[in-house]
């Protein structure tokens, strides 16, 4: 790792990077080339990390190893490009050091000023003090004189005043007195003007002394600067700091268990050790935590991680998910015991390592429990482990610990979703009369996570069937939870039959209510045989596609509405005709390789190929799961094939009759009528008496007429609808009560399967019978 040169210094980073060029070119250690130039270790690191210049001796000796190394003369553009280099890198990072020396030596000179002028300024006081004592005899004197003079005119007689007038004494001792005070004035004119200079000397000195101090403090701060630099390189390049670097890197890329031991393993092999091994309890492994075990003598363990050539050097090695029980007296052992790291040397009678090697087990603990044992192995012949790496290693097990639990607890959420969602995708689909169906549900890429994709098919009531696909939006646990509340929300609102519009309505009230966080796409498809209708509303789904008889593939035309959950929005649906010899294909997003416009058209074309006159649903199903396995797919896919055959007309029979009571019997013999003509093998006096019962109750409550619908296929269905809005209710009466109505008692007892759906402006009363055995 090569560190940039802080505060600013590129010339410096691009003299040590060239230096680091040539001294790659040795293809030497840095131990070996500084013993080779006869220079310290240290010193020579510094030169290449930057911490200082290196000299001119030592980059014409590279220059020199570098040519002799490579036979060939280093040319005069390098060595001078390496110098000038240099030369801007001492001009940066001497510059500090040069202004501290170009104040200290301003300094010098402003205090020799300071003490020139201290000296000029005592001469000049001593010289206008002894000036000052000469004026002031001078001025005695002429005082004195004055003084005499004064006292003789004062005695003398008027014609002795003329002897007395001003002699040269006096005139010598005034003139004396002027030049003494003159040079006085000089003398403290020059006296100012030499204590100003020092003054100023003072300022200087002190503004001098301030931006020394200042300098001094920041060339301090750049050598502290760059001791950490490289104190800082030098732990980063120690091999704990390499180690810790690689554990970062390497370990727990993924979430896989298994993928994580390993990982583990071989971040200590070959550096740290020669054989490595994690070791977990089985009950780890599989997500269980049995309680009250005795001890861990008792316990299985599993090897789910393994690195080293054990092969080559022990000539074995550990199989991977072998399962064995860990003896006490290993290191393995005593660490899982007492919960510390365990340093010994073992011979082959206690280990696998070998004779004399040197084994350290760290326990992996999470939450204060040992859930297994990391053993690194180094052989006889190599350095055993040290307390300090005790340490260190201790450290990094501890975080493996924690990054092998968290993959642990992922792949137990993601086996946990996983098995809700295959108890939420139906097995064996219902067998209905003119429907086929074929399904497939693959999951995506195990990375992704277990995703909310799901399919049903749902019976209704008068032979009808509904299906349904939907996509919650996300992957995981969440989604699965969510999907498996959404599949249990249809089929609870399908028994209702309401129309797939009001359907999705529902659903989006109740991903509401739940409050459920994911969205939700969802198609609610209705198709009936008899009628060859399909009612479809779909939430923000993929349109299933339709193959028509003719051949002609295209995407169901739906209205665009959002996604369930979304709330507030209403949902539109649409019916469409579909003869007889029509294949439906549902499925979830990830059945379209693109999801623009060119994809729904590329789609349709390519199962236009596929699905030919004969194709069974089977037969396309596995056609585009081939098709599909080709292009890239992370999420799940739901896909739903229905072949639409319709009931034939001839096998639906219908009898309208007055809600009078003597238009029962005629009802009950067209029901007996029907059964003769299609030959059924079902029993015809059971079918008149539980068809005369409902049409019965419904004579008694309906206000308009009653309406009787018989149905073959391989069985036989009988529907009776009214316009009663209250549907019966199956209760339990009194055995010696004459006047109960025991009607729907006998028709729960002896039918097959009965029911009750409302309907548009009445309801629907029916019961199934199948046909008898032999």
């Amino acid at each position: 790792m090569t560190l940039e040169p802080q505060g600013g210094e590129p010339e410096v980073g691009a003299f040590t990077a060239f230096l680091g060029q040539l001294f790659q070119g040795l293809s030497v250690s840095l131990t070996r080339y500084a013993a080779r130039c006869n220079r310290d270790k240290g010193s020579v690191s510094r030169y290449f990390s930057g911490a200082r210049i290196a000299p001119k001796d030592f980059v014409d000796e590279l220059l020199r190893q570098v040519a002799e190394t490579t036979g060939e003369s280093v040319t005069s553009e390098v060595q001078e490009h390496v110098h000038r280099l240099r030369m801007e890198a001492l001009r940066v990072r001497n510059a500090s050091r040069h202004e501290v020396e170009e104040l200290r030596d301003r300094l010098g000179a402003a205090e020799r000023e300071l003490q020139l002028a201290g000296v000029r300024e005592r001469h000049l006081l001593r010289s206008l003090e002894a000036t000052e004592a000469q004026a002031q005899q001078a001025e005695q004197r002429y005082r004195q004189l004055e003084a005499d003079r004064a006292a003789a005119r004062y005695g003398s007689v008027p014609g002795e005043l003329e002897r007395w007038a001003d002699g040269p004494d006096t005139e010598h001792a005034r003139e004396e007195l002027r030049a003494l005070k003159r040079e006085l004035d000089l003398l403290r004119a020059e006296l100012a003007r030499a204590q100003t200079l020092r003054h100023d000397a003072e300022e200087q000195c002190v503004r001098l002394e301030a931006r020394l101090l200042a300098a001094e403090a920041a060339l301090a701060t750049q050598r502290a600067r760059h001791e950490r630099e490289f104190r800082y390189k030098a732990e980063l390049e120690s091999p704990g700091a390499v180690l810790m670097r690689e554990f970062a890197r390497r370990v727990g890329t993924t979430v896989d268990l298994d993928t994580t031991a390993t990982e583990l393993c071989e971040v200590f092999v070959p550096a740290w050790a020669d054989l490595a091994t994690v070791y977990l309890r089985t009950s780890f492994v599989f997500g269980s935590h049995p309680e009250g075990e005795p001890s861990v003598w008792t316990v299985t363990f599993q090897v789910v991680g393994h690195a080293g050539d054990s092969v080559r050097l022990l000539g074995r090695s550990p199989r991977m998910g072998a399962l064995l029980r860990i003896e006490p007296g290993t290191p393995a052992g005593r660490a899982l015991k007492d919960g510390e790291p365990v340093l010994a040397v073992v011979d082959e009678r206690l280990s696998e390592a070998g004779p004399e090697s040197s084994v350290l087990a760290l326990p992996l603990t999470v939450r204060g429990r040992e859930f297994g044992v990391l053993q690194l192995v180094r052989l006889s012949g190599r350095a055993p482990f040290e307390s300090a790496d005790v340490l260190l290693l201790h450290g990094l097990a501890e975080r493996g610990a924690l990054l092998l639990d968290s993959a642990r607890l992922h792949q137990a959420e993601a086996r946990l979703a996983e098995a809700l969602q295959r108890s939420m995708i139906p097995l064996n689909p219902p067998r209905i009369a003119g429907v086929r169906t074929a399904h497939q549900y693959l999951p995506g890429d195990r990375k992704a996570g277990v995703g909310g994709d799901w399919f049903d098919v749902i019976q209704l009531a008068g032979n009808r069937v509904a299906l349904v696909v939907g996509d919650v939006m996300g992957h995981g646990l969440e989604a699965a939870q969510t999907m498996s509340r959404l599949r249990a929300g249809v089929q609870a609102f399908a028994l209702l039959d309401v129309p797939p519009a009001q359907l999705l309505r529902h659903l989006d009230d109740l991903v509401l209510r739940l409050g459920v966080a994911q969205l939700a796409t969802c198609l609610y498809l209705v198709y009936d045989p008899i009628a060859r209708r399909c009612e479809v509303a779909s939430a923000g789904h993929v349109p299933p596609l339709l193959r028509h008889p003719d051949g002609s593939v295209d995407w169901l035309e739906l209205p665009s509405n959002l996604p369930v959950g979304t709330g507030g929005l209403p949902f539109e649906g649409v019916t469409v005709d579909v003869p007889d010899g029509s294949m439906l294909v549902l499925g979830s997003d990830s059945l379209l390789p693109l999801r623009d416009y060119d994809g729904f058209e590329e789609f349709a074309d390519r199962c236009a190929d596929l699905i030919g006159p004969e194709s069974t649903p089977d037969q396309v199903c596995e056609d585009l799961l081939d098709e599909l396995s080709a292009t890239a797919r992370r999420d799940d896919l739901a896909l739903l094939v229905v072949g639409l055959d319709g009931i034939p007309a001839d096998r639906v029979a219908h009898y309208e009759l007055a809600p009078w009571a003597r238009e029962v019997r005629a009802a009950r013999r067209f029901v007996r009528d029907r059964i003769a003509e299609w030959g059924l093998e079902v029993d015809p006096d059971i079918a008149e008496l539980l068809a005369g019962e409902l049409i019965a109750d419904a004579v008694l409550v309906a206000g308009g007429p009653v309406g009787v619908r018989l149905v073959h296929t391989d069985r036989l269905l009988v529907e009776v609808t009214d316009d009663h809005h209250r549907l019966p209710v199956l209760e339990m009466v009194d055995p010696f009560d004459e006047e109960a109505d025991r009607g729907l008692l006998m028709v729960a007892w002896r039918a097959d399967r009965w029911g009750a759906e409302p309907r548009a402006g009445g309801r629907t009363v029916w019961f199934e019978l199948w046909p008898r055995e032999g």
